[in-house]
């Protein structure tokens, strides 16, 4: 009998030690009850690739070979090993989202086996109480049959629990389920449903560009609705279930509608600029925003009729008067107002209802409680992350706000519960979980399904052999930096052997914490400049490559200061004053005497000198070279002879316009060198200063251009010239701009890239 219980502590103690769940990206894998979840929602994979997934856990990031597998699966059974091994993995990466040409999770090595290549986080389960050894033994009995009176009596609860909750409130007691819907390799986005709940159409660029398809929620084959040149993407679909406007990049883009089922020569264009058309409730008016993402300039919005009018601006006189930074807007239910969410600081989202005819707005008001758990998910950073998107659709009902929103790194879907009578917020639920990002927020019309991206996101500096004479990239190039870390702004010193570059705690664009760090491109040795406390960015090299200049700044108390740091002794000496003064460094003069800064504030900022020697009061002998009240001045940099500056000015006008201009560094006439239609950023000059490269939107991606220029007198040559051809979400330049980095020298181009995938999934039993 002792020989029984003995075994019996020994089953439990065992059970105790093993793990139980394991964790990787969004997903966990229960071991006891042989489940695979999703943000806490069950996916269907049973049998044997469940098997497999959990041999693969078993060991990450070690070759699983197909011996192994076959003699753990069917040691003693004649089959066909390698088909239903194939099977088996391509179910797992089916459920997964996974590809075998760019793995995540499970990567094929041919002729050997199989490795799960993502980070994995096992957890226990929770140790029995009361000790272990022989007391543990000895009340062996005695809790089980506690154990066993306990269990009873909780049943008996809850079975009374469940009827009374049944009787007051059935439907939330319904379980939600999560379904993936499109199996394509590369990207989904921009989900939106047909008024019936049966159809939702997508944009993809399954076919090498992005279009606009449709697919039938219950299964089949996915229709194309759009074709032409240029990409096609953003739908929405109309409330009469009619029409479907989208964003298409043909041409100077715009905004165009197209019938639901498609149709060739049948689409209209209504508006010749705007991004994210939102049909109005009785679909006869279209809202749009005038950018595709927040620039750190933020969005205008427009209306426009069917009827091929012009479009009207709408809701500017309320932005500009309570001075508030709009990230995107969404028709109320009624049609008569708009929903405007702005960007500010606090963890809890700030939306405003506004009267679509003009008038003053309400701001949705959030409980208390509300705020502690949003507070609570942003940790001490205190920010929401919005990495320059603010996706968010009111349900039809209109009691519940869904949004996607960032915090401490994770970005996902929240469910904001609202009084429709009084506009206060009085309950929210996180609705997905794990990293993310999930993006793309649209809710069914009859509110009880949400669809949304679920992505896979690496944003790292990658370094490309180049020829900055003949404007050519000259290879596929690699990244530079790790994959587990975000890291953005590179600056690649002048001799090229190495690169600065910003890793983002939080990766939003109020981040909680920002590290600089120094990358050898001679040995492989990477780390931070200095690792205490403060934030540090916005990084230019000495001409000689031995020095740092910076800005170091504390995120809570907005305390700036310029510092310069030495590559020799590793420490940094301010070089101005501590204060609150926005003053961004971009360029270091050839003489290595002069810092090339824009300073000021959005509304009145301009190109200043700043004196190196004069430090630590530099600021106090700045000598502005140029600014003009109806423009934001950004980005400039010393031509190779010292005689000219190139710069970035966004207009101060309705659509925004970031172009390029050359100046003499005396400060005047400025000579405007591209369009700026398509927001030209970044403008960076070939060591011989015949060429200007940039980095533009033109045709709906971001890529790198360069212009020929004379630097004898000071002109451009010929039309702008495309050199990169990043065309597809596998590899891109980031659509969030502001922090994206480009640097240069005659055979190097270091740049930020991303790259992302993603499938549509669908929600059930989110709403009432």
């Amino acid at each position: 009998m002792l020989d029984l219980v003995r075994f019996e502590a020994n089953v439990v103690e065992e059970a105790v030690r093993a793990p139980r769940l394991v964790r990787f990206g969004t997903f966990e894998v229960d071991l006891q009850t042989g489940e695979l979840r999703k943000g806490g929602v069950k996916l269907k994979l049973t049998g044997q690739p469940f098997q497999v997934l959990t041999i693969l856990l078993e060991r990450p990031g070690e070759v699983v070979t197909r011996e192994e597998l076959q003699k753990r699966l069917w040691p003693d059974t004649f089959v066909d090993v390698d088909h239903n091994l194939n099977t088996a993995i391509n179910k797992i990466r089916e459920v997964l989202g996974d590809s075998a040409e760019s793995p995540r999770f499970v990567e094929t090595l041919p002729r050997r086996g199989y490795r799960f290549v993502a980070p994995v986080e096992r957890t226990q389960t929770a140790e029995v109480p009361g000790g272990s050894g022989v007391r543990q033994e000895a009340r062996m009995p005695w809790v089980r049959r506690t154990s066993i009176l306990f269990v009873v009596l909780v049943l008996l609860a809850a079975v009374g629990f469940f009827i009374y909750r049944g009787l007051q409130s059935p439907a939330s007691l319904a379980q939600r389920t999560l379904t993936r819907l499109t199996f394509d390799d590369g990207l989904q986005i921009g989900a939106t449903w047909s008024p019936d709940g049966r159809f939702i159409a997508y944009s993809s660029n399954r076919g090498g560009k992005f279009e606009i398809w449709v697919q039938q929620v219950s299964g089949g084959d996915a229709v194309q609705i759009t074709k032409g040149p240029g990409q096609h993407w953003q739908p929405d679909w109309s409330p009469d279930g009619k029409y479907i406007a989208y964003r298409s990049e043909d041409g100077d883009g715009g905004i165009y509608v197209i019938p639901a089922l498609g149709g060739a020569g049948l689409e209209r264009k209504i508006a010749p600029f705007g991004y994210y058309p939102q049909w109005s409730p009785n679909s006869q008016q279209v809202l749009f925003q005038t950018h595709f993402t927040a620039t750190g300039h933020w969005n205008r919005f427009y209306v426009s009729q069917l009827d091929g009018s012009a479009p009207r601006e709408v809701l500017a006189d309320f932005i500009a008067q309570n001075k508030l930074s709009a990230g995107s807007a969404a028709w109320y239910l009624d049609g008569k107002r708009v929903t405007v969410w702005v960007g500010d600081l606090s963890p809890s989202p700030s939306f405003w209802m506004v009267p679509i005819a003009g008038g003053p707005g309400i701001k949705l008001d959030i409980a208390p409680a509300v705020q502690r758990k949003l507070a609570e998910a942003s940790g001490e950073g205190g920010v929401g992350e919005q990495l320059g998107d603010y996706s968010f659709s009111w349900s039809r009902s209109g009691d519940e706000i869904y949004f996607e929103r960032g915090y401490r790194g994770a970005r996902n879907i929240w469910k904001m519960t609202v009084d429709p009578e009084t506009l206060r917020a009085t309950g929210i639920d996180r609705l997905t979980t794990g990293p993310g990002p999930d993006a793309g927020v649209a809710v069914s019309a009859d509110g009880r399904r949400l669809a949304f991206t679920a992505k896979s996101q690496r944003i790292r500096t990658w370094l490309f052999p180049f020829d900055a004479t003949a404007g050519h990239i000259r290879g596929s190039g690699e990244a530079i930096t790790s994959p587990g870390r975000t890291s953005v702004d590179p600056v690649l010193s002048r001799d090229g052997t190495k690169v600065a570059y910003v890793v983002p705690q939080g990766e939003g664009n109020r981040p909680t914490y920002v590290e600089l760090w120094v990358k050898s491109l001679m040995d492989g040795s990477d780390s931070p400049v200095i690792a205490d406390g403060y934030s540090r960015w916005l990084a230019q090299w000495s001409p000689d490559g031995m020095q740092l200049a910076y800005e170091r700044r504390k995120l809570r108390t907005n305390e700036r200061q310029l510092m310069v740091w030495s590559g020799q002794s590793h420490d940094e000496e301010p070089l101005t004053t501590v204060s609150n003064t926005d003053r961004t460094i971009y360029d270091w003069s050839q003489d290595g005497k002069w810092l090339l800064v824009s300073q000021g504030t959005p509304q009145a900022n301009g190109i200043w000198l700043l004196p190196v020697a004069s430090a630590p009061h530099a600021e106090t002998a700045a000598q502005e070279i140029t600014s003009d009240p109806a423009y934001e001045l950004y980005q400039p940099h010393f031509s190779p002879n010292g005689r000219w500056i190139v710069f970035e000015a966004v207009a101060k006008s309705p659509n925004r316009e970031s172009a390029l201009y050359v100046v003499p560094v005396s400060g005047r006439p400025w000579t405007r060198i591209t369009e700026g239609k398509q927001w030209d950023d970044k403008p960076r000059w070939s060591p011989d200063g015949r060429t200007i490269y940039f980095v533009t939107g033109r045709g709906g991606f971001f890529n790198v251009w360069g212009i020929h220029f004379d630097p004898t007198v000071g002109k451009t040559v010929g039309q702008p010239f495309q050199v990169s051809n990043f065309e597809s979400p596998r590899l891109m330049i980031p659509r969030w701009i502001p922090p994206v980095g480009m640097s240069l020298n005659q055979d190097k181009l270091v740049l930020t890239m991303a790259e992302e995938s993603g499938s549509i999934w669908v929600l059930d039993n989110v709403g009432p």
